[in-house]
């Protein structure tokens, strides 16, 4: 479980190429990555793309573990629900490493990644956001999906949205069967 700790935590392709050896990074419908905002800590920010106007406003990361890293997300629901219940689960969650700041409104698995909706009360952007945590290629992955100060993502909007992120990143990591020649 130690190793969920580090985990968790904007141009126009819809995906680049590797963030980490075997890792793709793809942005969900109508979100472009920001190939300008690199911040060399293996994140990678997503916005949504220019002259996009039919999906909210939001700020989407993504960050990769390292190679190993990965868990059976998928069977470790209720271990994954508890750990971020506890201080340490929450202090990994918060912008400001304070877990008095953060409450869990909800966690639920989906298909092979762990959804979580919370409130942050001790950082810059919006206070509620999604994270999902899932195994790629036996990495760990983060991906957060929040609003604006100004257009915050409410539940429905955000929980489609990290979905989304999900099922964006699940298929540009899909293993291709290789051709014999």
């Amino acid at each position: 479980m130690r190793r969920l700790l580090f985990a968790v935590v904007l141009a126009g392709l819809p995906a680049l190429p590797a963030l980490a050896e075997g890792v793709r990074v793809a942005a969900p419908s109508g979100y472009c990555i920001d190939r300008e905002a690199g911040t060399g800590l293996g994140l990678v920010l997503i916005g949504r793309c220019e002259g996009v106007t039919d999906r909210p406003p939001a700020v989407l990361t993504a960050t990769v573990g390292g190679p190993g890293s990965g868990i059976d997300v998928a069977g470790r629901g209720q271990e994954l629900a508890a750990y971020f219940q506890s201080e340490a689960g929450r202090r990994a969650l918060s912008a400001s490493g304070n877990p008095r700041h953060v409450q869990l409104l909800e966690a639920v698995g989906r298909g092979n990644a762990f959804l979580i909706r919370l409130r942050d009360s001790g950082g810059r952007a919006a206070p509620e956001s999604w994270r999902a945590v899932l195994t790629l290629n036996g990495r760990l992955v983060t991906l957060t999906a929040s609003g604006t100060g100004k257009a915050p993502l409410g539940r429905e909007n955000g929980k489609s949205l990290i979905s989304a992120f999900v099922d964006a990143m699940e298929g540009a990591n899909r293993r291709q069967p290789r051709l014999e020649e």
